[in-house]
């Protein structure tokens, strides 16, 4: 995953500016975790940065006075089944992956399990689950899920979506959007998906 995003900023860097910072413009330093992966952008491509690294399912931290812009990806796995149980000495279990439906027009019950490492550290860190139609457009949403990432930045959650009606034939999303006191709009930093039809 981290190569991923290597490889798409480094191909920023170089499809954007050409290599080097313009005369007088302060140059933007670029890091993944600790990492430095570029340093010759210039400072105006800021929100072109954001924008990218947001629609890649990560937050951008910029700091104008230092020119360093820190990228946060959260690692988000999120599982779509049946059912989920938690036994008495807190394991936790699983039953009927949701990998489809044959017919529409049928109310469906299922369960979202998402777990998320390396959030970013907020004391209001925002979650919410959102089904996305065929159509691209929301279905239905979950409530809004509220963490303090400023000890652990490691945490899961589990929803239910119950009786959702499915009008449509084809490929719907189950996208995990985030949000914090930090970064006001929700990014989608992941999704998993499931087919209606035959």
């Amino acid at each position: 995953m981290k190569k991923a995003w290597l490889t798409a900023l480094l191909a920023l860097t170089v499809a954007g500016v050409g290599g080097t910072a313009a005369l007088g413009e302060g140059a933007l330093r670029v890091y993944l975790g600790n990492e430095s992966i570029s340093s010759d952008m210039p400072a105006s491509k800021a929100d072109s940065v954001e924008a990218l690294v947001n629609k890649l399912g990560g937050f951008v931290d910029y700091d104008q006075r230092t020119g360093k812009l820190q990228v946060v990806k959260p690692n988000v796995n999120i599982i779509v089944i049946e059912g989920i149980q938690q036994t008495r000495n807190k394991n936790i279990v699983f039953s009927n992956p949701v990998k489809g439906y044959s017919d529409k027009n049928v109310p469906r019950t299922f369960n979202v399990f998402v777990e998320v490492d390396e959030a970013p550290v907020a004391k209001d860190l925002r979650m919410q689950l959102v089904l996305v139609g065929p159509d691209g457009k929301e279905v239905s949403k979950g409530k809004e899920w509220k963490y303090s990432t400023q000890n652990a930045n490691s945490f899961y959650f589990s929803e239910p979506f119950v009786s959702t009606k499915l009008e449509a034939y084809g490929n719907y999303k189950v996208q995990v959007q985030m949000k914090s006191e930090k970064f006001k709009s929700y990014v989608v930093v992941g999704e998993n998906t499931f087919t209606v039809g035959r």
